[in-house]
């Protein structure tokens, strides 16, 4: 059985080096887990839903693996909050994400309330855009590094 989400990101925490920590990421690689790393550290995705965690009933605290869905198998559904062609009610929208999130593990619905903020460095706060641009190149855009406009001296 794979590892959910949120034990794969405690993981990655727990790791001393940052080889380490890509390598288990590249270890416990699926498409679902790159995806939701991918909204969380790619400016250029939005989910369209309004900033802050939602008011959704957190599960009662069953061992993880016992609830009705995981992120492995919700990941098909982002279409509905990812794909801008998608013409839903902004509030449909928001009720889907609060089912979504009762019916996942807490660890992962608390994780998508930050991913979908673009905060998940909050909570696991070694796992930076370097590392998964390293574990995962093609995932994430080449951030280009401002540069500071030096004022112009009015003297």
């Amino acid at each position: 059985m794979s590892l959910i989400f949120s034990e794969v990101l405690d993981l990655v925490e727990k790791a001393k080096t940052k080889e380490e920590k890509i390598n288990l990421l590249r270890k416990h690689s699926m498409p679902a887990y790159k995806g939701i790393l991918r909204i969380n550290f790619d400016d250029t995705v939005d989910m369209g839903l309004p900033p802050g965690e939602p008011p959704y009933k957190k599960e009662g605290g069953r061992p993880i693996g016992y609830q009705e869905t995981n992120l492995i198998t919700e990941f098909r559904r982002f279409y509905i909050w990812l794909d801008p062609k998608q013409n839903l009610a902004k509030i449909r929208k928001e009720k889907l994400f609060i089912e979504m999130l009762e019916g996942l593990h807490t660890s992962e619905a608390e994780i998508m309330c930050l991913v979908k903020d673009g905060e998940l460095a909050k909570k696991y706060k070694t796992l930076t855009y370097d590392i998964v641009r390293e574990a995962f190149p093609d995932l994430l855009p080449v951030k280009i590094k401002e540069k500071k406009e030096n004022p112009i001296p009015l003297s």
